[in-house]
């Protein structure tokens, strides 16, 4: 039994490496106020009147600064762009939502995309009112493996998730179930070259 449980946090251990040093690779990419309108969904006029105290705040950190009159802002302070009443917006905007829950999975054995596929689709159906941005993509053995944003509180929908895969995996899988720290950074991160985006 201690074999087993050794075995367990060694690839837990192993689990938690990967997602470490996937959040070290930080993407190095700035907007300008045009990019943040599709982006946020927030009017060009509204931004010009949120980006002085955002200025004033981050620019001697250097995650915001002012070239020929134009800002430049680095996506870790994406999120402080935001309206204190958000608009409704009937297309999803992916950097607009209101993502809680980071959630990435990954398993022991190959299970094929298709296998994955029908498996977030289980989790759709067993969370109902969450709405989800997934990514399936392989690492480099070739082995696929799920990164998912949920609008809701992770606590609220671990439990669940845990339990669907447990069904369909038995106990071949590592999940992460987190809040999100940066909204703009994880939304990059899922749509930057995945095998499959679904949402």
């Amino acid at each position: 039994m201690k074999i087993i449980d050794n075995e367990l946090d060694s690839e837990k251990e192993k689990f938690y490496q990967l997602m470490k040093e996937s959040n070290n690779t930080r993407l190095k990419k700035w907007y300008k106020l045009n990019d943040l309108v599709g982006l946020k969904n927030i009017s060009y006029k509204s931004l010009k009147n949120m980006v002085k105290p955002i200025y004033d705040k981050h620019s001697k950190t250097g995650l915001i600064y002012k070239r020929k009159g134009r800002y430049f802002i680095s996506y870790k302070i994406l999120d402080e762009f935001s309206l204190k009443q958000p608009r409704k917006c009937s297309e999803l905007n992916w950097y607009s939502n209101n993502w809680e829950a980071n959630i990435s999975y990954t398993t022991k054995d190959k299970y094929d995309l298709n296998y994955h596929e029908e498996i977030i689709k289980q989790i759709k159906s067993a969370t109902l009112t969450v709405k989800y941005l997934v990514a399936i993509e392989a690492d480099k053995s070739g082995r696929l493996h799920v990164h998912m944003l949920a609008d809701c509180a992770p606590e609220l929908i671990k439990t669940t998730l845990t339990n669907l895969l447990k069904h369909y995996l038995e106990e071949d899988f590592n999940l992460y179930c987190e809040p999100v720290q940066l909204k703009g950074a994880s939304v990059d991160y899922l749509i930057k070259n995945p095998q499959k985006l679904i949402t």
